[in-house]
C-alpha cells in the first residue's frame, strides 16, 4: 500500500479494498488456524494466546497499532509476536524473496511495526510456502527487539511523522514523479 491510498484510507477520502472474495486471502483465513496450531505443537517452549479481534497499541502513540496472529511467552517470561503467512510461490522472483536466510523486506517491516506497537520482546514470522508441484516448506525468522531498535525506532519516528503531519495535518503525502 502506498502513502497515499493509506492516507486516502485514514481520511475517509477512499473506503479500503475489500478483499474477502480474493482467494488468496481466503487460503490464508483457512490456513492460519491450522499453521498456528502447528506451530505451538512442535515448539511446546513456547505459550500461545490468540485474541483475533484485539487490536494492541502504544499507549504514548495510540495511533500505532498491530493486529496479531498470536502471542507467544518464553520460557523466560518475554512476550512475542506471532506473524503467520501462507504463501503461494509461483515464480522465481517470489521464491528469490525467500532465500538466503531472509523473510521479504514488507513482512519484516510488518514485524517492526508490530513490536513498536506492542513493545513485546520478540517476534517469529512462521510461513508455509507452497510450490506450483504441490510441495509446501515450512519457514520460521526470529527477530529479536534488542537487535532491531535501531529499526523499530526509526519506523516508529516515520509513523509519527505520518501521523501527525499527514493524518492530522491533513497534507498529502509527497508522491515519486514517474516519467
Amino acid at each position: 500500500m502506498t502513502a497515499l491510498a493509506l492516507w486516502k484510507q485514514k481520511l475517509g477520502i477512499e473506503k479500503a479494498p475489500d478483499l474477502s472474495g480474493n482467494a488468496a486471502v481466503q487460503d490464508g483465513v483457512k490456513m492460519e488456524p491450522i499453521l498456528r496450531d502447528y506451530y505451538i505443537a512442535t515448539r511446546p517452549q513456547y505459550t500461545l494466546e490468540y485474541f483475533p479481534f484485539d487490536i494492541l497499541s502504544q499507549t504514548e502513540k495510540p495511533f500505532i497499532t498491530a493486529t496479531l496472529d498470536g502471542e507467544l511467552l518464553d520460557p523466560a517470561g518475554r512476550k512475542g509476536v506471532l506473524e503467520i503467512k501462507n504463501v503461494s510461490i509461483s515464480n522465481k522472483t517470489a521464491l528469490e524473496k525467500w532465500t538466503g536466510g531472509k523473510m521479504p523486506e514488507y513482512y519484516y517491516v510488518q514485524l517492526i511495526a508490530q513490536l513498536s506497537a506492542t513493545g513485546f520482546q520478540f517476534a517469529r514470522l512462521f510461513a508455509a510456502l507452497h510450490f506450483m508441484n504441490g510441495d509446501t516448506t515450512l519457514k520460521e525468522f526470529e527477530v529479536e527487539r534488542d537487535e532491531v531498535i535501531d529499526d523499530i525506532e526509526w519506523l516508529t519516528e516515520r509513523m509519527t511523522v505520518f501521523w501527525e503531519q499527514n493524518i492530522i495535518g491533513g497534507t498529502m503525502p509527497p508522491q515519486p514523479l514517474i516519467l
